[in-house]
């Protein structure tokens, strides 16, 4: 595996990230639910799924499988893609997806039906990235000089 792990700086990082410490909703709850849960938390995500393991290594591939797309790769990575997303629900126990489950038989959602709270999109490096996500503009990561180190010895 070769790539520019600068790239989980950047908007995959700011993604994860997002789920720390948050609360997580499904948006077909009753509105009345969903305002009361909010005024309670700063920091909530709106998902287009209920809030399960298995939804969440799912929705983290469609994502981050997104995002890698979305990418304009300047250091000769080739082509990278995601293999699977692995989410633990405790030490030993987790739900993981497969790139072979990003097919729109499972997957009936789009970015847009993700919505994050301003207080999340306040801490992210790049206030826009979602944003130009969803545009499916592109990310570029930086052209980073490679040197050969020789050890004469």
């Amino acid at each position: 595996m070769v790539v520019d792990f600068g790239l989980l700086k950047g908007p995959i990082h700011d993604f994860i990230d997002s789920f720390d410490h948050t609360l997580c909703l499904w948006n077909r709850e009753d509105s009345k639910f969903l305002g009361y849960q909010r005024s309670w938390s700063e920091r909530n995500i709106l998902m287009p799924v209920s809030p399960s393991a298995e939804n969440y290594a799912l929705m983290f591939l469609y994502v981050i499988d997104k995002i890698i797309k979305n990418t304009q790769f300047n250091n000769g990575e080739g082509n990278v893609k995601i293999k699977s997303v692995r989410v633990h629900e405790t030490a030993t126990g987790y739900a993981e997806a497969e790139r072979s489950e990003l097919n729109p038989i499972w997957i009936k959602y789009k970015l847009k039906d993700i919505e994050f709270s301003s207080k999340i999109q306040e801490e992210w490096k790049d206030k826009e990235w979602w944003n130009k996500l969803k545009k499916k503009e592109k990310f570029v990561n930086p052209v980073v000089s490679q040197q050969i180190i020789v050890d004469e010895k």
